[in-house]
């Protein structure tokens, strides 16, 4: 009778012992059926990934159509490379009679200057580039571009009162944020321009040439408002 009970209870010791072992391998099998689905998952949104910085390059730049919020003033500080329409003088010394009786003069047709100009730009072939290769939503844009035509004012000779002024076109490129705003261009325009006041040689007074008799040194030169063409060149921002 002992041995039976003893029998019994090793073999509900035994079965208790298997279905703790089932349980466990279930419990194992489900961890790594777990494990499976998460590698694959990832695995899944690597190629997706992949797939998107491929097709990047082709779709990550779009067109953007023109609208008043890409046009808008830019202002900034310029250099102006003028060609006057006459000889302009530092100082009336610069100009002195030679042996044979001509004038002398050693001044130039050509200047620079550093000022301003202001302009309103007419935007046209703008892009956004996007986050995200679809580049379907604005959260998405994170920098644009695009091109400006437009007139121009600069002014130049300022130190004492406005002397230079310059009128004119102006063609710019320019960045800025996702929201078109932010902007910097650079700028590249040809205007007309008057400067103020320069030093020339007087009326009748040309170089090479006898002064006219009777005219004495103080009216070989004299200060008028001189007119030319200018290159503009400026870095702008936009507002």
């Amino acid at each position: 009778m002992k041995i039976s009970c003893l029998a019994l209870g090793v073999n509900i010791m035994l079965a208790s012992m298997a279905s703790v072992a089932n349980e466990l391998t279930a419990d194992q099998k489900a961890a790594e059926e777990a494990s499976n689905a998460a590698v694959e998952a990832a695995v899944a949104a690597a190629a997706a990934d992949a797939k998107a910085n491929a097709l990047a390059g082709d779709v990550k730049v779009k067109d953007v159509e023109e609208g008043t919020n890409l046009d808008q003033f830019g202002f900034g500080p310029a250099l102006f490379v003028i060609a006057y329409s006459e000889e302009v003088l530092m100082d009336s010394k610069d100009v002195r009679l030679r042996g044979d009786g001509s004038i002398s003069s050693s001044g130039s047709s050509y200047s620079t200057a550093l000022g301003f100009e202001v302009h309103y730009g007419f935007s046209f072939a703008n892009k956004v580039k996007c986050r995200t290769y679809r580049c379907e939503n604005t959260s998405d844009y994170v920098e644009s571009s695009g091109h400006t035509v437009s007139p121009f004012l600069g002014l130049y000779d300022v130190e004492n009162g406005i002397n230079g002024v310059v009128v004119g076109v102006v063609y710019g490129y320019w960045r800025g944020d996702g929201n078109y705003q932010n902007r910097t261009s650079l700028n590249v325009g040809v205007g007309y321009t008057v400067h103020k006041d320069r030093l020339v040689l007087g009326r009748g007074v040309k170089e090479g040439v006898a002064p006219p008799a009777g005219l004495v040194s103080e009216d070989y030169t004299e200060r008028k408002d001189v007119d030319g063409i200018t290159l503009m060149i400026s870095a702008s921002l936009g507002f």
